[in-house]
């Protein structure tokens, strides 16, 4: 879905300014600068957009915004082809007199449908806008006021500064801008009827080097990751049991008909809610693994559907709480170190991935061990990309 979404994103951009030079970071002559403006929206929400870690509702407002301003052009040249049909026709306006009220009238009407056609597009660009706005405080990063500023802004970066990278090798290469590589699903035991699921949508990360933990990794080996999570909650409204439907007992594994599993391509799941997480993980680089431990800093609710919750009597509280706050204790696999020689790393290519297991003390559905699934993060912007000197030895 959300691939099928970035393309349609992408064929919109294409159509409305030119195609895409990947060299110059340009749709035609427009830069992406110029194009986030356009659309109301912030730099970072225009790369998620772009790179495919936006959610649905981006994708739609931003293709909405898109074709307003197609609309727009178009409208913009029937204005002006009637303005030199009206000039074109002056001339033998003045001449005949008994044309001139005609002339007056349909100038008018001009006007007033010219007037209205702004109109309707300001408004709705200033509607779309305010929706934008309200989307940037549960869709930007929270940190992002700290992190994105330009580099010659009064402001104080927490990133490394030319002076120290060298100092604080590897960990200077992996600072920057992150995102969740995949989307990812668990059930949601602790309910009292089943068929509640979690999926998490999007991460947005920050990663900067650690100068004071250095005990284990050692000087430029910890890594402090601010992650702002979008999860949502959906509930199976046929019950349908995870097993042996979805989840194998003997193997502990999830079958192929969960893998491939959209909630939002079978009317029978229901999304109950949207899930804001804010995380506080670090990174431990080593030159075969990289370990990862996460510590959440809160989570709330947003667009609830308290029927739903009515229905299936779903304690969100409980769910917020108890259910994903022992996602606290899932256990992770360090991830195996692709990029021992830092200089490796490259933007919206590199992954680090991790093999987890999650386990819930109030588990209820009579699975036992827990369940395994993947998290990867991609790096989306490097802050410092330049050669670095602790090669892989």
């Amino acid at each position: 879905m959300e691939g099928q979404l970035q393309d349609q994103f992408i064929c919109r951009l294409e159509e409305k300014y030119g195609s895409w030079d990947r060299t110059t970071s340009r749709f035609g002559s427009a830069s992406f600068g110029s194009i986030a403006k356009d659309l109301c929206i912030s730099a970072s929400q225009f790369s998620k957009l772009l790179y495919g870690s936006a959610t649905e509702g981006m994708y739609t407002r931003s293709m909405r915004n898109i074709d307003r301003l197609i609309e727009f052009e178009q409208e913009q040249k029937a204005r002006l082809q009637a303005e030199n049909q009206l000039k074109a026709l002056q001339p033998a306006a003045r001449k005949a007199g008994k044309y001139r009220t005609l002339w007056l009238g349909f100038a008018s009407l001009s006007f007033f449908l010219i007037a209205y056609l702004l109109y309707h597009f300001l408004l709705s660009n200033h509607q779309a806008s305010a929706t934008l706005d309200t989307e940037e405080y549960t869709i930007d990063h929270p940190l992002k006021p700290f992190f994105d500023r330009p580099f010659d802004a009064a402001f104080d970066s927490p990133f490394l500064n030319e002076s120290e990278v060298h100092d604080y090798c590897p960990c200077a290469a992996y600072e920057g801008d992150w995102a969740l590589e995949a989307p990812y699903k668990l059930p949601l035991p602790g309910n009292k009827k089943p068929g509640v699921y979690y999926t998490a949508k999007s991460a947005d990360v920050r990663m900067k080097c650690s100068k004071s933990d250095t005990l284990n990794a050692g000087k430029g080996g910890v890594l402090v990751a601010y992650e702002y999570l979008i999860n949502e909650i959906w509930v199976d409204t046929t019950l349908t049991p995870l097993s042996p439907q979805y989840f194998d007992k003997e193997t502990k594994q999830f079958t192929t008909a969960f893998d491939t599993l959209s909630f939002e391509q079978h009317p029978q799941f229901q999304k109950v809610a949207t899930i804001h997480s804010f995380f506080i993980d670090k990174f431990e680089i080593y030159k075969d693994s990289i370990t990862r431990k996460g510590e959440p800093c809160g989570r709330f609710a947003t667009d609830i559907n308290n029927q739903l919750v009515e229905t299936f009597e779903l304690d969100l509280k409980n769910i917020l709480e108890d259910v994903l706050g022992d996602l606290n204790k899932t256990d992770c696999s360090p991830s195996e170190n692709p990029y021992c020689d830092p200089n490796d790393l490259k933007e919206n290519e590199s992954v680090l991935l991790f093999d987890c297991m999650y386990t819930i003390d109030s588990e209820n559905l009579g699975i036992g061990g827990g369940y395994p699934y993947s998290k990867g993060f991609r790096l989306v912007r490097q802050n410092y990309s330049d050669n670095l000197l602790c090669h892989c030895e």
